[in-house]
């Protein structure tokens, strides 16, 4: 059971698109204990990669992410070098006079037995909601 989340942000679909092509955005909005190192951007999207170091439980963790699929402004794959994080796909749609993004998270390794997975959801949904509904805050006040 991956971690799906879907909500409607009242911007067009290019800005909310922006905001996820730049994983720089990310460090305004980070969790708590969440930082990111070294990035690079590539101008057609794909290969965009980045560092992050996370502190979780009292475990520091370092990753490496790479954008694998890059479709503008319908969809972004990035996939992780930690099978905890695994791979996150963003799927942005026209909705109303703003936009539907998905969020979908797929870990990797034994994450994928289901009771793990199913903690891991309920975590990432703790962790992760409220850094999405700062996006949208942020995209929907104009900054």
């Amino acid at each position: 059971m991956p971690y799906r989340q879907s909500l409607h942000i009242e911007a067009p679909v290019e800005k909310v698109f922006d905001a996820f092509r730049d994983p720089r955005t990310w460090r305004d909005v980070a969790a708590s204990g969440v930082s990111f190192g070294d990035t690079h951007c590539t101008p057609e999207g794909l290969g965009t990669h980045y560092t992050w170091i996370a502190n979780l439980a009292g475990i520091r963790l370092h990753g490496f992410n790479v954008y694998t699929e890059f479709v503008p402004n319908r969809r972004i794959t990035d996939r992780s070098s930690l099978s905890l994080e695994g791979t996150w796909t963003y799927e942005f749609e026209p909705e109303g006079s703003g936009t539907r993004l998905t969020m979908e998270n797929r870990s990797g390794g034994l994450w994928r037995l289901w009771p793990l997975e199913l903690l891991l959801a309920r975590a990432t949904a703790a962790s992760h909601g409220p850094v999405f509904e700062k996006v949208k805050a942020k995209l929907e006040s104009g900054q």
